[in-house]
């Protein structure tokens, strides 16, 4: 065999060693996300269920181990010819690197972010393009143990070059190619490696390639989550991201002329409208809204009163009407904050800085109560800068926007803005009692970096030794005691809120909800509602009857 074909051969072998070097590495990733978020299975775990899961992770792991294959593999199919070997070797080398740097970033990512959203890479990833990227840098800092990621990076890399710069000379590969080669020639070699690549690239050696919607073979939810490769997971993400956000003046739905010919005559609003002739029930003088960041329903839940993480909570439910089946608008504070205050359902698309292209939303929360007579007030715990918060909230029709700024900034709870203490203590100091007002409070402390000393402020527990025995049975370490003291904080305030409120503001009128699902819970597999609702309570010393608050409610909504 001549030094051009040898050195040929030698260079499929090392690409296929790099193949299966990174098949196996992306297989280590998906073994450990496995074993560290082990408590999310609901199923009896069985080989053929891990086969199952494997196999289809195999697939798009061949995917993504093929971008990295592609450059190398047609440096050796066009430079060979020309015995251009330096540059081939050079070039499949750099490959190997940047796939040990760019893979192990990548994992290591997804690690964390499974571990705060309980997914892989998806839509919500962008949503720090809009948010506040010095909080988020800094709650990454503070929050997820930098510093251990970037030795655990470190060391990866460390590894996996080394063990590409180990077998680079190594010729077991080579020896088996040879074996091959002898019974055949060296285009026949060249053929089935290309072949090979294609099937790789693809993910699939029929007609059908590795895709999304074809990855989810287990029975189990959390599994299903495992399968999609890091950087599929985030090429899928940007794709959605890029769909849902684009602005296009065209309907999706209707052309213009059918749109309009629809709903010119009666407009639009009118649907919408709906009035109310008399009502026997008082106006309230003040309405507080208070939108609770991540706050769950499940502390609410009979079984889990006795950790009481919602005391305050409950005790108010039980004064006033607590609606238990009620989902967030979103899974993000912003987007469901928007669809709250402009009364349009959240589609995917960040309003906060296409809000002002378009006219205000006729359908603004803000707006309807202008009309009925009330100064409108929306209270926020963290900053204007967030989320263009307090242009979007004006433009709605906020007649007056307040910030932690105007609560003495961020000296007590740091990154995300002040205390819920101060943020309340801000709105009984703005909210005057001789004004009709609607004020709305969207609160921060529930938060990660989580910054407050709730331990000084009366929480029970500092081991589950100390949870009540009849709810030791519901802990598994799904939540830190950071975590579950934070909770429990946002409680307390809105007790100490309601306290000083009720004094105040004789004819008020109070309605508490979540942002969105936390996210978080006692142990690892809550069920459906658990994990995805949030608790909406409407209270006031006025209205004695609890079927009379929803009546309230919907007389003062249609008023107009």
């Amino acid at each position: 065999m001549n030094t051009k074909n040898e050195k040929l051969l030698k260079e499929i072998a090392n690409l296929i060693f790099f193949w299966f070097f990174g098949i196996l590495f992306f297989g280590v990733f998906r073994t450990s996300l496995i074993v560290l978020f082990e408590k999310q299975i609901t199923i009896d775990l069985t080989l053929s269920e891990l086969a199952k899961v494997f196999l289809m992770g195999f697939r798009f792991d061949c995917i993504a181990v093929a971008y990295f294959l592609l450059l190398p593999f047609l440096s050796l199919l066009l430079l060979s010819y020309f015995n251009s070997f330096q540059i081939i070797r050079l070039t499949r080398i750099f490959s190997q690197y940047l796939f040990v740097i760019l893979s192990t970033i990548i994992c290591f990512v997804t690690l964390n972010y499974f571990a705060e959203y309980h997914n892989q890479f998806n839509n919500f990833l962008f949503l720090g393009l809009y948010d506040d990227q010095k909080a988020v840098f800094n709650t990454i800092l503070e929050d997820f143990h930098p510093i251990a990621n970037l030795v655990g990076m470190l060391v990866t890399m460390i590894i996996g070059i080394g063990l590409f710069r180990y077998f680079e000379n190594r010729d077991f590969v080579y020896r088996q190619i040879q074996k091959i080669h002898s019974k055949t020639n060296t285009a026949v070699i060249l053929i089935i490696s290309l072949i090979l690549f294609v099937f790789s690239i693809r993910g699939s050696i029929t007609a059908v390639p590795a895709i999304r919607k074809w990855a989810g073979v287990s029975q189990d939810i959390f599994l299903n989550k495992t399968i999609i490769n890091p950087f599929k997971s985030l090429l899928y993400a940007l794709q959605d991201f890029n769909e849902i956000n684009v602005l296009d003046s065209a309907n999706p739905y209707l052309n213009d002329k059918e749109f309009y010919a629809q709903f010119s005559k009666p407009l639009v609003s009118d649907y919408l409208q709906k009035k109310q002739k008399e009502t026997t029930i008082p106006k309230p003088k003040q309405i507080f809204i208070v939108i609770m960041e991540s706050y769950d329903s499940w502390p609410l839940m009979d079984k889990y009163l006795p950790f009481q993480f919602s005391s305050q909570l409950n005790a108010i439910k039980n004064k006033g009407t607590h609606f238990d089946y009620f989902l967030p608008a979103a899974d993000a504070t912003f987007d469901s904050f928007g669809a709250i205050v402009t009364n349009v359902p959240y589609m995917g698309v960040n309003i906060s800085k296409v809000g002002e292209i378009n006219e205000p939303y006729v359908t603004s929360i803000f707006r309807q109560f202008k009309k009925l007579g009330y100064e409108t007030n929306l209270f926020y715990g963290g900053f204007s800068s967030w989320q263009n918060i307090n242009g979007f909230s004006k433009y709605q029709g906020a007649d007056r926007f307040f910030s932690a700024t105007d609560a003495g900034g961020d000296s007590e709870s740091g990154t995300w803005g002040i205390e819920d203490e101060k943020l309340f203590d801000l709105v009984l100091s703005k909210t005057d009692t001789t004004k009709y007002s609607l004020n709305i409070i969207l609160t921060s402390s529930y938060h990660a970096p989580y910054t407050v000393d709730f331990y000084s402020k009366g929480f029970p527990y500092k081991s589950a030794k100390d949870f009540p025995k009849s709810v030791k049975q519901y802990y598994d370490g799904g939540m830190t005691f950071e975590e579950m003291g934070h909770l429990w904080y946002g409680d307390y305030a809105i007790g100490k809120f309601i306290a000083k409120a009720d004094r105040k503001y004789a004819d008020a009128l109070y309605g508490f909800t979540g942002d969105h699902f936390g996210r978080r819970f006692v142990n690892s597999k809550p069920n459906l509602y658990e994990r995805s609702s949030v608790g909406f309570i409407m209270y006031g010393k006025i209205y004695h009857k609890q079927s009379c608050i929803p009546q309230a409610l919907i007389s003062i909504l249609c008023l107009h």
